[in-house]
């Protein structure tokens, strides 16, 4: 059920995954400016004070970390890793860093970060697979022509079957247990 409630079982090529996260990520910052009147800019101190006051801009901003957390997992998926694994370790390796920039101080970024320089290289690191990892697609069995390698970057589903699906398949049409109809 993860599968599809996260888009774990989705694909999404290179170009569709730049622009709906930068279409996310305009948005939020276009409904930021609807409700505090501010642009964010270098300084955002102020503007944290006001988006901390608004249950608007918190449930936006929860929403907008489960839309590119679909999104990350779907173009995992194109790349042909396993983004159940993947994203696991990526939370694992954030949660590790802000615990380690929490404990000791000094290997923080800056006083006001909560990540160290090795997070920081990991996180871009791995937005950067992201953004240029050429994806393995696949091919359409239902076309007549099939499509080479890559895919044409929109959403797609992953033609293979989901394991427990094709078990219950097997145990539906006999195969468990020995007798067949």
């Amino acid at each position: 059920m993860l599968n599809y409630i996260f888009g774990f079982n989705a694909r999404m090529g290179r170009l569709a995954f730049f622009f709906c996260t930068l279409v996310a990520g305009l948005g939020f910052v276009m409904l930021v400016y609807g409700i505090t009147g501010n642009v964010p800019r270098g300084r955002t101190d102020v503007l944290l004070a006001q988006a901390s006051n608004s249950p608007t801009l918190i449930i936006a901003f929860y929403g907008l970390l489960v839309v590119c957390f679909m999104l990350q997992s779907m173009r995992v998926r194109d790349i042909g890793w396993d983004p159940v694994c993947v994203m696991a370790a990526w939370i694992a390796l954030m949660v590790l860093d802000r615990a380690i920039a929490g404990r000791f101080p000094e290997y923080a970024l800056t006083y006001q970060h909560t990540g160290t320089v090795v997070g920081a290289l990991a996180n871009a690191a791995m937005n950067l697979v992201l953004m240029f990892w050429p994806g393995n697609g696949h091919v359409d069995e239902a076309s007549p022509l099939p499509r080479q390698r890559g895919g044409d970057g929109m959403f797609e589903r992953s033609s293979a079957p989901a394991a427990a699906g094709s078990r219950v398949a097997r145990i539906a049409s006999g195969e468990f247990g020995g007798k067949s109809r």
